[in-house]
């Protein structure tokens, strides 16, 4: 027969046991808690380990979408220009002057390639018709017998390849680097080198470009202007610049 002093000390001890299984079990004795603690110590070193992984993961996606928003193909603004200066000295005129003449009209695109060359279907042209200086006599000269523009009524540039410049070229800033290509024109073709410094800002780029070496009218199979009673002399030297706006497509 149990004694009721017996029954005050078991009905406690039963309700805690109780509790404690409802909680999930016994309390932990020392030896288990230690267990307990060298298992979460392990665990840890596991979780910071892949902290470098994972910025390495979101470095390189981020130089991915650089790298994406560089590439892409850029088309050509009617608002380009090439600008032509041909030094003359004209009758009654003291001393020898630039003839400049302007075409307009571009069309064409372009897509720079991450080595620095262009892909075989870039191309940029000017529509030499539209060649104009201060003196319609001169531009209609030069367009009907020189260039002979009813025949060859356009300049085209293919460039090959960019030399100096940043690549891929960065979503802004400001560049210096040489462009090379084939331009040809009056029907006849030249590898040619451009000076060039451009601007970009994102989608947008403007860029000027100066031949390098200028050219002579022979390279085109052409001969300098002569005009008897008006111009006494004509300097072989055709010197150009382009002025490029263009918008990328990617």
């Amino acid at each position: 027969m149990i004694s009721r002093p017996f029954t005050r000390v078991a009905a406690p001890l039963a309700a805690a046991t109780f509790l404690l299984a409802a909680c999930g079990g016994a309390a932990a004795s020392p030896s288990a808690s230690a267990a307990a603690t060298t298992a979460a110590a392990r665990s840890t070193p596991t979780a910071t380990a892949s902290t470098p992984a994972t910025t390495a993961t979101a470095s390189a996606a981020t130089t991915t979408a650089t790298t994406s928003a560089a590439t892409g193909t850029w088309t050509i603004s009617d608002t380009s220009k090439a600008t032509v200066r041909v030094r003359e000295q004209l009758v009654g005129v003291n001393l020898p002057s630039d003839a400049v003449l302007v075409a307009t009209g571009a069309t064409g695109t372009f897509l720079l390639k991450d080595d620095g060359t262009f892909s075989s279907d870039s191309k940029i042209t000017f529509d030499l018709t539209t060649l104009a200086s201060d003196q319609r006599q001169r531009d209609d000269f030069v367009k009907m017998d020189t260039l002979q523009t009813r025949q060859f009524p356009t300049a085209v540039f293919v460039p090959t390849k960019t030399t100096g410049l940043t690549l891929p070229m960065p979503a802004s800033g400001e560049f210096t680097f040489k462009l090379t290509g084939q331009i040809t024109i009056h029907g006849k073709t030249k590898e040619v080198t451009f000076d060039a410094q451009a601007k970009r800002s994102g989608n947008e780029l403007t860029a000027t470009a100066t031949a390098a070496p200028s050219w002579k009218f022979a390279d085109f199979g052409m001969t300098a202007p002569a005009v008897a009673f008006r111009v006494v002399s004509i300097v072989d030297e055709i010197r150009v610049t382009v002025d490029l706006v263009a918008t990328l497509k990617a």
